[in-house]
């Protein structure tokens, strides 16, 4: 009688278990757990207008918040006039740095990859930066801001 006692208590006291660590995987699949790996300054990003040909040079501003998570991939990309999505070539295939309570301004310069199929005028740069962080893979992009418009011109001949 009292092997049934004892095997009823260590399943309701594993059963338990299981459920607060269940509980809590699936919180974290859902965010509730979630922390920005950073927080962008878009007020002190800047972007040079060129000619479609030319090379455009960009200032992005952010506060890095976490030091737990690797950039895997950045994708850069311009939508033109036309709202057409163009792929974009930066100089750089990844950045990284310190976390700190400040901003940090970092710069680079890209191309477009599709010159010839821009349509010049206002455009809109966007990046979409892969994180591997212990929570898994995330996303982060460029926030809609006004400065992440610029020009494209005419291409030089």
């Amino acid at each position: 009688m009292e092997l049934e006692y004892y095997t009823k208590i260590i399943g309701a006291v594993t059963a338990s278990t299981a459920m607060i660590g269940g509980g809590y995987t699936l919180a974290d699949k859902f965010g509730v757990f979630h922390k920005d790996i950073l927080k962008w300054a878009p007020e002190h990003f800047q972007i040079s207008d060129a000619p479609a040909n030319g090379e455009f040079k960009v200032v992005v501003a952010r506060q890095k918040i976490r030091d737990n998570c690797e950039v895997t991939a950045f994708k850069l990309e311009v939508r033109d006039s036309e709202l057409v999505v163009h792929p974009a070539k930066p100089s750089i295939a990844t950045f990284s740095g310190p976390a700190s309570d400040t901003v940090d301004k970092f710069g680079y310069k890209f191309k477009l990859d599709t010159t010839a199929q821009v349509t010049p005028g206002v455009a809109t740069l966007m990046a979409h930066i892969k994180y591997k962080c212990p929570e898994g893979e995330v996303i982060v992009n460029y926030p809609s801001h006004k400065n992440l418009m610029f020009t494209i011109k005419e291409s030089n001949v």
